[in-house]
C-alpha cells in the first residue's frame, strides 16, 4: 500500500537526475536505492558489484513488491 513520507528536497532531486539516467521515476530510483543500502546491511560482506547485481536481478523478477 503506498504511503507518504517527508523526504528532503535534495534527495528527491538527486533521485530525478540519477533516475533520468537510469530510465526511474524519482519513486523508483528512491526504491531502488533503499533496495541496494537495505541489501548492504544485510550483506556486509559482498562487494558493491555483487550488491548492485543482487538488485538488479531482483529488480528483474516479475511481481516484486
Amino acid at each position: 500500500m503506498p504511503k507518504v513520507i517527508r523526504l528532503s528536497q535534495g534527495l528527491v532531486m538527486q533521485a530525478r537526475d540519477a533516475g533520468k539516467v537510469a530510465g526511474r521515476s524519482s519513486s523508483q530510483q528512491i526504491e531502488y536505492w533503499v533496495r541496494l543500502g537495505k541489501s548492504a546491511e544485510d550483506h556486509s560482506e559482498l562487494t558493491g558489484q555483487m550488491l548492485l547485481d543482487i538488485v538488479n536481478a531482483q529488480a528483474q523478477q516479475p511481481n516484486r513488491h
